[in-house]
């Protein structure tokens, strides 16, 4: 269930027949926000998100906040308080004096979108100017910036999060459910092409490892081979035999004998190497 401060707005779906063309907008954005192609990356895509927020919702601003994207992902929490060690970043903002609020809430761990962040949980805050109890330090700044009222939406995907989006409003009042229904789509749909843009760049990370060690172990043959007089099998053979007898992974050893060419063969195991 949402957190929420404050009664809802009442702004409720209409008969307006513009309903269909804000559908087929929301269905856009969110093939959009999922379609990862080359050069994407997560400043593009939450900068995306952001403008798809202030363009879809009835909110003034927007801004995202993602975890340390070397380790996307945290299991939510009950608390909302940022745990230790973690980071968060403010990833894109559509006003730069909404980028200050969010850069304190970021640095100090607590507020709306920090709470939604780590609890998986939206937050909603009707009215700031009666929200100074529960986060003094943060509502003056939300006022001063020209905002009254704000929905911090959850990045989730299964158990784990990965950021906030923070919607924010010049008028008090929440957002209307079909509204944070709304919220919540983009929300995710933005949350799954950040998980497909890390899960490629980490597929990609282990492609370029296992290239380099392809490449140090046949430059290691190479070596091996002119040494010993032997056929490139046979000294791919002696390598692997070599890596066996030592308990060593193969492209360690490749990379031992590229780096030192004329280094003693066989070389010492590793516990008996020189320190």
């Amino acid at each position: 269930m949402p957190d929420l401060i404050g009664p809802p707005s009442g702004d409720v779906p209409s008969g307006d027949p513009s309903s269909g063309e804000k559908a087929r907008a929301l269905g856009a954005a969110l093939a959009d926000l999922t379609d990862i192609r080359a050069g994407t990356t997560p400043a593009m895509l939450t900068r995306r998100l952001v403008t798809y927020c202030v363009d879809l919702l009835p909110v003034d601003a927007a801004g995202v906040m993602l975890l340390d994207p070397a380790a996307p992902g945290a299991p939510v929490a009950e608390t909302g308080v940022r745990p230790a060690g973690s980071r968060v970043d403010v990833a894109a903002s559509s006003d730069e004096a909404l980028r200050e609020v969010e850069l304190y809430e970021a640095g100090t761990g607590r507020g709306p979108c920090v709470e939604a962040l780590f609890t998986g949980r939206s937050c909603g805050v009707a009215d700031f100017t009666v929200a100074g109890a529960r986060w003094p330090g943060l509502a003056p700044r939300v006022l001063a910036a020209g905002y009254q009222a704000m929905w911090a939406q959850p990045m989730r995907h299964l158990e784990h999060s990965v950021g906030a989006v923070d919607l924010y409003r010049r008028t008090t009042g929440l957002l209307p459910p079909h509204q944070q229904e709304r919220a919540r789509k983009l929300a995710h749909a933005a949350t799954i092409g950040l998980l497909l843009f890390w899960a490629r760049r980490l597929r990609a990370e282990h492609l370029r490892r296992d290239l380099t060690a392809r490449v140090a172990t046949e430059q290691a043959k190479g070596i091996l081979a002119q040494r010993l007089g032997l056929s490139p099998e046979a000294a791919f053979e002696a390598l692997t035999a070599q890596a066996l007898r030592h308990h060593s992974p193969l492209p360690d050893l490749a990379r031992a004998l590229t780096e030192e060419p004329q280094g003693p063969w066989p070389p010492p195991a590793p516990d008996d190497r020189p320190r």
